[in-house]
């Protein structure tokens, strides 16, 4: 598992464990799936974000709402709070493939939710 799963798997452990960034996956019946293709990886993920949980899974999801390609590196750092997404795009660190780049500021949301 690289750097980028781990700090994804640990994350996702600490905003299932939050109430205020389930609050934050759960507005609007939010239903979403970020796949990720990253460097430094050594097999492709994807976060499944269904009835205010997030779950994490290996492999290639078949329709995922959001694809996300680039540096795992960068993923890593977002999923610890140093940084978010928004600074990994304007970088060019990773790039939205596929959807739309509010779903993953959303999702960093979350992550800060869990953090603070």
């Amino acid at each position: 598992m690289g750097e980028a799963k781990t700090e994804t798997e640990n994350i996702i452990k600490l905003i299932n464990g939050t109430a205020k960034a389930q609050k934050i996956l759960a507005a609007e019946n939010w239903d979403v799936t970020f796949q990720f293709q990253l460097e430094g990886e050594p097999e492709p993920f994807f976060i499944e974000i269904k009835n205010g949980k997030a779950n994490l899974r290996t492999g290639t999801h078949p329709n995922p709402t959001l694809l996300i390609v680039g540096d795992g590196a960068s993923i890593a750092r977002a999923s610890r709070g140093q940084g978010d997404f928004t600074h990994s795009i304007s970088r060019e660190e990773v790039e939205v493939k596929k959807g739309k780049i509010m779903e993953i500021i959303r999702y960093g949301r979350a992550i800060a939710a869990a953090l603070r």
